[in-house]
């Protein structure tokens, strides 16, 4: 069962992340099944920021990277939330020996293995 977000209910949460210094900014990722892909849920709440989106062959192929590369993400969004200042998402990044992107894609940040 879908919410009229999109995002299955919480029994499809595969994994939360949650913020060392505040446990209240907790992060939870979920599978969006209309794209095929794993979605966080919670960034828009705690950072007004979009959503990321990975699809779910990357997420099969490597589920530790992934998660290491949102967990670095969200300790980005939550110093710049603690100093009040902006946050942007980098286009491109390195991560774990591979280059990877970040583009908007309708309402989400779209993570893609650059090639």
């Amino acid at each position: 069962m879908t919410d009229n977000t999109g995002l299955a209910n919480s029994n499809s949460i595969i994994a939360t992340i949650e913020n060392g210094k505040d446990a209240t900014q907790r992060i939870s990722i979920q599978y969006l099944r209309e794209e095929n892909a794993f979605v966080t849920s919670g960034i828009r709440l705690h950072f007004d920021e979009r959503e990321i989106l990975i699809p779910a062959y990357l997420v099969i192929m490597d589920l530790r990277r992934m998660g290491a590369i949102v967990s670095v993400i969200l300790e980005k969004l939550s110093q710049a939330h603690d100093r009040d200042g902006t946050f942007e998402y980098v286009p491109q990044f390195d991560a774990l020996d591979k280059t990877y992107t970040l583009a908007v894609y309708g309402d989400y940040m779209k993570l893609s293995e650059s090639e």
